[in-house]
This record gives structure tokens, sequence and C-alpha cells, in this order.
């Protein structure tokens, strides 16, 4: 449906993207994530024509619409601010698409009407029809976006950031109201996030990217068990990462990392790292488990202490020290039966080898750098 060929983004001195160079399929929820600055939405832009590649071509079914103005591609765009007419009805919000296009003089008012139905009963505000904007609740009024810009049938539809203004549950609940509009009409969705669990939650496919470049795409799936890079490991969900050095081979399905004080054994990547190479292993907190005494089951065991502990309603977060000092986070939830911990208690931590995943050698992203990037955006 979409083709990004080798497209670079300059303004003056800055690259806003690096030779991106992906595609996205017909009837696909694809979207593209990452902090403040990362490209994602100049690279919706160029799709959308708002903004003109400075080289490479963007093709839409197969044409190339680099320089064509927006009005005349046969997409849509959804933004976070829904900008609604305040003085029209639901009904008229939605109609004014097809209205604008003339529609009626070609095709007759019926047809609008159909339309106009069809997409209010599928994003459920048919009850909804004669009401104006202002008496709707913030979820109601982003359905109401929705269904004026897929009123006229475009081959995709581009959403900036959509659910930015609603509060957190209203979020949740939208999230999988966009899902089952984006399949029961079978329109390709191109969403634009800085929320990783939005794009966990509703995508089939997500671009990761980090300064203007693609960093990984793939299902959420593989985003998250096999990350290609540190970055992308640390800015999806939570992951603890630790420099270390790969020294060798165990077996044919793992390898062996020095980390931690110790050498561990850890499943490769897809990176090639020779022997004694730099590298840095990852394992989600939970799939850390914490016991009093040593595992006596074939696992990765490692000494910790207990600096700091948080409840998150259904898991604890136990924040621990590796003899070297290393930070070590566990998500505990009620299956593992520890007792009362404190800090300064002495623990083992485990994982299975399957559990590790050894990345390229790269900067670790603090906290406060993945702060910084999520409070930009």
């Amino acid at each position: 449906m979409i083709e990004i060929d080798h497209v670079v983004k300059r303004f003056d001195d800055y690259v806003a993207v690096d030779d991106a160079d992906f595609a996205i399929g017909a009837g696909e929820f694809f979207s593209m994530l990452g902090p403040s600055g990362c490209g994602k939405t100049t690279t919706l832009r160029m799709i959308a024509g708002f903004e003109t590649p400075t080289t490479g071509a963007i093709r839409l079914e197969g044409r190339d619409v680099s320089r064509m103005p927006p009005h005349k591609r046969n997409v849509n765009t959804v933004f976070q601010h829904y900008a609604l007419f305040p003085h029209m009805t639901v009904w008229d919000n939605v109609a004014y698409g097809p209205r604008s296009q003339k529609l009626d003089k070609r095709k007759g008012k019926g047809e609008i009407r159909r339309r106009v139905d069809d997409l209010l009963e599928v994003v459920r505000l048919t009850d909804f029809a004669q009401r104006k904007p202002a008496q709707l609740s913030g979820g109601q009024q982003q359905r109401v976006a929705l269904a004026r810009a897929l009123v006229n049938y475009p081959s995709a539809l581009l959403l900036d950031e959509p659910l930015g203004a609603l509060d957190l549950k209203l979020r949740h609940v939208m999230q999988f109201e966009l899902k089952r509009i984006q399949r029961e009409l079978g329109i390709t969705f191109v969403y634009v996030t800085h929320d990783q669990e939005e794009a966990l939650t509703m995508s089939d496919r997500i671009a990761v990217m980090n300064a203007g470049r693609v960093e990984q795409i793939g299902s959420p799936t593989e985003i998250y068990d096999r990350p290609a890079t540190v970055f992308v490991a640390g800015f999806i969900g939570q992951a603890n990462l630790w420099h270390g050095r790969q020294t060798g081979r165990v077996n044919r399905d793992f390898v062996e990392v020095e980390v931690l004080g110790t050498t561990l054994a850890a499943t490769p990547g897809d990176t090639t790292i020779e022997s004694g190479g730099h590298a840095t292993l990852m394992v989600r907190p939970e799939r850390v488990r914490v016991s009093m005494e040593p595992p006596t089951s074939e696992v990765v065991s490692v000494p910790a202490t207990v600096t700091d502990l948080t409840f998150q309603g259904p898991v604890l977060r136990l924040s621990l020290a590796a003899a070297d000092g290393s930070p070590i986070v566990a998500h505990v939830g009620a299956e593992q039966q520890l007792p009362m911990l404190r800090p300064g208690d002495q623990v083992y931590v485990a994982w299975s080898p399957e559990a590790s995943l050894v990345l390229p050698a790269a900067d670790i992203p603090t906290t406060e750098d993945l702060e910084e990037m999520l409070g930009d955006s």
C-alpha cells in the first residue's frame, strides 16, 4: 500500500529522517514508535503530503506521490486535536467530506446518507448522530473524527498521536476500539506514537525510530522478545541491560557472557559478536525469579542484595544490586510466594538462559534518558 523508498528529509543542516526504507502492507495496522525528534511525525507528514522528501520516493499503491499535494492523495489524517465543526451535528461533521467533494451531485444524496450511517454504526455513534461535539465525551469526539476521515474510503488512514488528549483509562479503551474499527474496515492504518503500550496493543508491525533512523521493524512480539539494539530493548517495555563480554559458546544454543561479576549462559542475538567482544545482556524484569536459597534447577543464578521495594498492584518491583554493584530489577508476582523482604536482605536472582538475549554493545539509556525522551514527546 505504501512504500518509503530510501527517504531522507533535511531541514537546513538538520537530518530529520535518515534513509527510511520500508513498506506498509494493505490492511495493516502499522505504527511508528519513538521519542520526540526521532522522525516519526516527519515521516507521516511526508506520506500525507505536508512535507516533501529531500531525496528518495514515497509511493502509494505503486504510484510515486512524493511531490503530489495532500488533497490529491487518497489518504486522510487524524490529528491529536480533532478540529470538529462545533456548530454541526455529529452526522453533518461526518458528511462534510463527501459533500465537499460534491458526491451528492454525482451519486445522489442517498449515497452520502448510506456512507455516513454505515460509518456511525462502525464507530458506535448512531444514537449520537444529532448531537453537537460539545455534547460528547473525548472518546466520542475522537470516534467522530475517525468516521469523518474514513467516510471517503481512503487507501490509508494516518493517525498522529490521536489519543494524546484523552485520560489514561479512556486511552486504554480507545486502543481496543481503534483496532476493532481497523479490522472491521480493512483499511491500512499508519499510527504515530511515543507510547509503547499503544504500539504493542494495536499494531500488526512496529517501526522503532531513533534520531531519524529506523532501528527495527517487526511484530510486537518480535520487538519485545528479540530487540535488535540496546535502544530498542530499553525503549520497549522495561529491561535489565548489563555491559559485559561474550567469551565463547556453551553449545549450539547458548553463548558465554562475562557480566555481573560472573560468567553466564545466554541466548545469542541476531548480530554476530566475536569471542572476547563487548556485548550487552538483556533480561526482562518479569523473567527474573527471586528466592532466598540458591536455585537447584538449570537456570542462571546470581546472588544479590535488595535495595528497594515498590508495590505496583499486580507485581512487586524489586530493585537489587549484584555483587559487582550492577542494578537488577525483578517484577515479582504473587505466585513466587516470597517472605516479607526489606532493603539489605540477601537473595538469589535467577532466569533461564532462554530468557536472556545478547545484543551488540552500546550506551545503555538511563531511566533519566528515557524519561527525558518521553517528557519531550
